[in-house]
């Protein structure tokens, strides 16, 4: 496709570029060794396939490749964990932000618990009590307060469970997925 002329006046339009106009199953690989087994990545333009062989992730970083936010896996998407379990305390705060997995330990049973606002509508996590199976995690029975939709009659978070919540950005609460 060559560049159109330019019209009196009017701007010239670019030419556009294409890569592998002719299918090719290995338009473009990454590999650690140069070999098949070695391959990482692949673009192939016969199948229109981006292709991650061998076992290998695609890892999403929230800056230069000191915090992980995420992965994608050959069995599906492996959300970041949070890296301390806190004991929330006595009407504390579970933190959400960049987190799929939000871990706790309380150290008794705690009420008026908090869940930090989502940042993304869709957003999920799951909150993790690795407490004693007797601490549990009681909600705010405020939903503007506790960020849960109907968190006065939510069950509580015994330990050692685990439950997970989708923001819904539009009444700004977390809805548990049960």
């Amino acid at each position: 496709m060559g560049r159109q002329a330019a019209q009196s006046g009017g701007p010239q339009t670019k030419e556009k570029r294409y890569m592998a106009q002719i299918p090719n199953t290995r338009a473009l690989t990454a590999s650690t060794d140069g070999s098949d087994a070695g391959t990482v990545f692949n673009v192939n333009t016969a199948t229109k396939q981006v292709q991650i062989p061998n076992g290998a992730s695609i890892q999403f970083y929230s800056d230069a490749y000191a915090t992980a936010t995420g992965q994608l896996t050959g069995s599906g998407p492996v959300s970041a964990m949070s890296a301390t379990s806190p004991d929330p305390g006595a009407g504390g705060t579970i933190a959400t932000a960049g987190v799929g997995v939000a871990l706790v330990t309380p150290a008794a049973a705690r009420t008026g618990i908090i869940l930090q606002a989502g940042t993304v509508n869709g957003q999920e996590v799951w909150v993790v009590n690795q407490g004693a199976a007797a601490n549990t995690l009681t909600f705010h029975t405020t939903p503007a307060t506790s960020n849960v939709a109907d968190s006065a009659t939510e069950p509580a978070i015994a330990g050692l469970k685990a439950r997970k919540y989708v923001w819904v950005s539009a009444v700004s609460l977390w809805y548990p997925a049960q």
